[in-house]
């Protein structure tokens, strides 16, 4: 083997690690479908596979915010309780204003609100991310059972319920909106100077304070834009069942982070893709859907997603690993051709 050779072979590695992190699932989710669709009785039905976009944006939606926190290296364990006080909140102010966007504007606040508090607390106090949003994640769970007693509030005009149900050219609603915050999302990413300040510290946060990146303020808005799209989807939710209460999504933060590590983007941060986190929202409520077509009982549903959860937040790893590997054997034969070559001379 020539010595030149192994550094190219390192860069095609890299390459592939790239590729599989930017369309890897895309071409899972691909060939999944494909399967379902000759396979899985009604599975091929218009109407079924337009349930599924659906339903993937509920997730989808909050997972968008959600990968903006991971690129950047941190996440964010407080959007299950905000979802559903956010949802509690869009209800109750169109109920009582019989206003569309004053209730999308009162689940913004709030969400806002949240992600502003996680911020100032993980910058300012320097209490990590882990236990500050764990710790907002029962304190607004708490808050919501307090204000409530328990009991859901209920809101059924038609103007709001749309936003959750509705079609336009047969397309959901609610997938047009993932589509669209995701484009969205992707442009701030990697056309703008947040976007730059988002991967440079998931990449290295001592180098980007060297770089002169304001860290604390940019870990601030990155909060806020995790809790806001937690708050459009819960808006979407409250839409979609006409009502919302205390312990609406108890797994939502996990099938939400699942959902963007799936996609390709890396705990560690500094590398993600949105494209990714798309296609692993269709896959996983693809994947539900199928289970219940197949009539799977409801315990056993339960594995098959724990099953995926544990693939998705161990996928970085097996990737990572299988990379080392790659590495220490082009090193070795690195080390094996200069000792042929020191023979040789």
């Amino acid at each position: 083997m020539n010595i030149e050779n192994s550094p190219a072979r390192k860069q095609i590695s890299r390459d592939w690690d790239v590729l599989w992190e930017r369309y890897g699932i895309t071409v899972v989710l691909v060939i999944a479908w494909i399967l379902a669709y000759f396979l899985v009785p009604k599975f091929n039905l218009p109407d079924n596979m337009l349930n599924v976009l659906r339903q993937s944006a509920f997730v989808g939606v909050a997972a968008v915010g959600m990968t903006v926190a991971i690129i950047s290296g941190t996440f964010d364990l407080s959007i299950g309780s905000t979802l559903g006080f956010c949802a509690w909140t869009a209800v109750v102010v169109g109920a009582a204003t019989g206003s569309v966007p004053l209730a999308m504007l009162a689940s913004a606040v709030v969400g806002i609100v949240v992600g502003f508090i996680n911020g100032m607390l993980i910058t300012r106090i320097k209490i990590p991310a882990f236990i500050t949003t764990l710790g907002m994640y029962f304190i607004v769970r708490a808050i919501h059972f307090i204000l409530t007693d328990g009991a859901a509030a209920r809101y059924s005009a038609k103007d709001f319920v749309w936003w959750g149900n509705g079609s336009v050219l047969g397309i959901p609603v609610p997938f047009i909106i993932f589509v669209i915050m995701a484009i969205l999302i992707a442009l701030v990413l990697n056309r703008t100077e947040f976007g730059r300040y988002v991967y440079s510290i998931g990449t290295n946060i001592q180098a980007a304070k060297v770089a002169g990146v304001p860290v604390q303020s940019t870990i601030v808005w990155i909060f806020i834009v995790s809790s806001l799209f937690a708050s459009f989807s819960a808006f979407l939710i409250g839409s979609r069942i006409y009502s919302a209460g205390p312990g609406l999504e108890p797994d939502f933060a996990l099938n939400v982070i699942a959902t963007v590590v799936l996609g390709g983007t890396r705990l560690a941060g500094g590398r993600g893709s949105m494209l990714g986190t798309v296609a692993a929202a269709i896959l996983f409520a693809g994947m539900g859907n199928v289970l219940n077509l197949l009539h799977t009982d409801s315990f056993v549903q339960r594995v098959a997603i724990g099953l995926v959860l544990l693939l998705a937040l161990s996928i970085e790893g097996v990737r990572q690993r299988l990379f080392e590997i790659s590495s220490r054997k082009t090193s070795k034969e690195v080390k094996l051709d200069k000792g042929s070559a020191s023979n040789v001379s």
